[in-house]
């Protein structure tokens, strides 16, 4: 085929006009010669990129893949990381093209999903984003020398990889989450009355996204097991223990594990306390004679306290993200 034979297969395939050879022969030509070579091909760079895009997604999604790591995608490298294709998704394949669609525009991606299950997302520095159904994420194809700002409608979890330079930021209607590494869920429906934050591991920052320039902003420091609720309307902010906290450090690795023997109840207490990470206060001295025999072991932590303080004639109550003990003790047995 000659120059001018190309160029006519060329101009076909970008109008949309091409077969399925033409187009099987504009790719593999591609495949073999890296467009970064010639700048003869500058002013189509955007378009191809954008077809192999669309038809990587559309059709080619079953093995798992990560476009930097095709070799002849590397070829058009600067249009993929132009348009933003540096998206990992780990599903199924034939779920990925009925139930996932992702959109380019105004310089973002958007990734929708719109299947009952969770869909996995990687993005270019290698952070994971799980998001659930009804939800969608959009994101730059290429994350700024400062930071790295995403937006969220619906509910994810992240997990983040560490960049001390390069903070992660997640836009949720009003609120917005930073962070440097971490991970974390976000609950933001847009017909939902209110914005949801819980912390897994690291910490978060987490405060209202207004356009004030006022130096006081409306927010809050999360650690483990600790979240947040935003009421949208009222503008506050109600700060609490998550539903159901998990351990941050094992159980083998306190004084007494999670199985006790005639061992005093503030002593068990603080050994949660370093399990979980939340902050037990003992109102007044009633349990410290009080002694407590048990295995913990499998209960979550609400069923833990339960189980002690039943045995040792006391009650606990959440306030914040701190539990209050209190009661008669047995001082008296």
């Amino acid at each position: 085929m000659n120059q001018y034979d190309f160029q006519q297969t060329l101009n076909k395939y970008l109008s949309g006009q091409h077969t399925q050879e033409e187009e099987d022969f504009v790719l593999e030509y591609f495949k073999n010669n890296p467009m970064e070579d010639s700048a003869v091909f500058e002013n189509e760079k955007e378009v191809i990129g954008k077809r192999i895009q669309a038809k990587l997604f559309r059709t080619t999604f079953g093995k798992l893949l990560i476009l930097r790591s095709i070799p002849w995608l590397a070829a058009a490298a600067s249009v993929l990381i132009a348009i933003g294709v540096w998206v990992f998704v780990q599903n199924d394949p034939a779920e990925i093209a009925a139930n996932a669609d992702l959109i380019t525009g105004k310089g973002l991606m958007e990734f929708r999903n719109t299947s009952d299950k969770p869909q996995h997302v990687t993005l270019e520095d290698g952070s994971i984003v799980t998001l659930k159904k009804n939800s969608s994420l959009s994101f730059p194809g290429h994350f700024g020398e400062k930071n790295r700002q995403v937006y969220l409608h619906g509910e994810a979890f992240f997990e983040i990889k560490r960049n001390t330079a390069k903070p992660f930021i997640v836009h949720a209607g009003d609120l917005v989450t930073k962070v440097l590494g971490t991970s974390f869920n976000i609950k933001s429906y847009d017909k939902s009355a209110s914005v949801e934050v819980r912390v897994k591991t690291g910490r978060v920052s987490v405060y209202e996204g207004n356009e004030s320039r006022s130096k006081t902003k409306n927010g809050v420091i999360l650690t483990p097991n600790q979240k947040i609720i935003f009421d949208k309307k009222s503008r506050k902010m109600e700060f609490s223990i998550v539903e159901n906290p998990s351990l941050l450090i094992p159980a083998r690795e306190t004084d007494h594990g999670f199985t006790f023997s005639e061992i005093p109840v503030k002593s068990v207490f603080a050994s949660l306390e370093k399990s979980y990470g939340i902050d037990i206060v003992l109102e007044n001295d009633t349990a410290d004679s009080c002694l407590f025999t048990g295995d913990l072991n499998g209960l979550t932590l609400f069923q833990q306290l339960d189980l002690i303080c039943k045995s040792a004639n006391i009650s606990y109550e959440r306030r914040g993200t701190a539990l209050f003990v209190q009661g008669a003790g047995c001082i008296n047995e």
